[in-house]
C-alpha cells in the first residue's frame, strides 16, 4: 500500500509540465493604443466580443497593467464577455492562469467576473453563459486593490474549445480588470513517465512475490 501511495504521489507531483501558452494576445498588447488612453472594440487580435458593448482596452489609465501597458475592463458600457477559440486535444488537461483586479473594490459585487469553458463551433454568437467554470465575486473590498493571480485546471471536452471571460455585477461602466491570460497544455514529462513505469513495475513484482 505504501508503494502504491508513493507511485500515486509521483504521478500527482512530478508527472506534469506546462508548455507554451496557447493564448493569442493574452496581455492585450497587440492593437497598441497611444499615450494614456482607452478604446472599445468589437474584436482585437485573438479575442472577440460575445456579450455586451465591446472589448474595452485601457492603456496607463486607471491602474498600471500587470503585464506590459494594457489590460481589459469587462464593463465597457455594460457587462461584456470576451472569447477566444483554442485548438485542444479531447480529454487533455489545460492550466489557465490570469490576473484580476476589481476597479471599484466596494464589496457590492460590482466587479465580479466569470470564466467560461465550452465546446466551440467557431460561431461567436453562440456564447452560452451557463458554461461557467469559475467565478470571482467582489470579495476583496477589505484589501487594497491589486492584481491577483488565479489558476485553474480545465479539461477539453472537444478538439476546439472556447475560453471566455465575462463581467458580472452592476452595469455601470466600472468593471473587472483582467491581464496576462495564459493557457498551457499539461503533459507528462518523458523521464517522469519512465520513472512511474518502473515504480508500477516494481509494485507488480512485489505483489507477485507476496502471492
Amino acid at each position: 500500500m505504501k508503494k502504491l501511495l508513493l507511485a500515486c504521489g509521483l504521478v500527482s507531483v512530478l508527472a506534469s509540465q506546462a508548455q507554451a501558452t496557447l493564448i493569442t494576445n493574452g496581455d492585450f498588447e497587440n492593437l497598441q493604443l497611444s499615450g494614456n488612453s482607452w478604446g472599445v472594440f468589437s474584436s482585437i487580435p485573438g479575442w472577440q466580443t460575445t456579450l455586451g458593448s465591446g472589448i474595452e482596452v485601457q492603456r496607463n489609465t486607471i491602474v498600471q497593467a500587470q503585464s506590459g501597458q494594457q489590460y481589459v475592463e469587462l464593463d465597457a458600457y455594460n457587462n461584456s464577455a470576451i472569447t477566444q477559440g483554442i485548438d485542444t486535444l479531447l480529454g487533455e488537461t489545460y492550466l489557465l492562469s490570469f490576473y484580476y483586479m476589481p476597479r471599484t473594490n466596494n464589496g457590492n459585487n460590482d466587479n465580479g467576473l466569470g470564466v467560461f469553458w465550452d465546446n466551440f463551433d467557431k460561431d461567436y454568437s453562440n456564447f452560452d453563459p451557463s458554461h461557467e467554470v469559475f467565478q470571482i465575486e467582489d470579495i476583496t473590498h477589505l484589501q487594497q486593490p491589486s492584481w491577483t493571480q488565479f489558476t485553474l485546471e480545465l479539461t477539453a471536452t472537444s478538439d476546439f474549445m472556447a475560453l471566455s471571460f465575462g463581467g458580472q455585477g452592476a452595469n455601470n461602466s466600472l468593471g473587472a480588470f483582467i491581464d496576462n491570460v495564459e493557457l498551457t497544455h499539461v503533459v507528462p514529462e518523458p523521464g517522469t513517465l519512465a520513472l512511474i513505469g518502473l515504480g508500477i513495475a516494481g509494485i507488480g513484482l512485489s505483489m507477485r512475490k507476496k502471492a
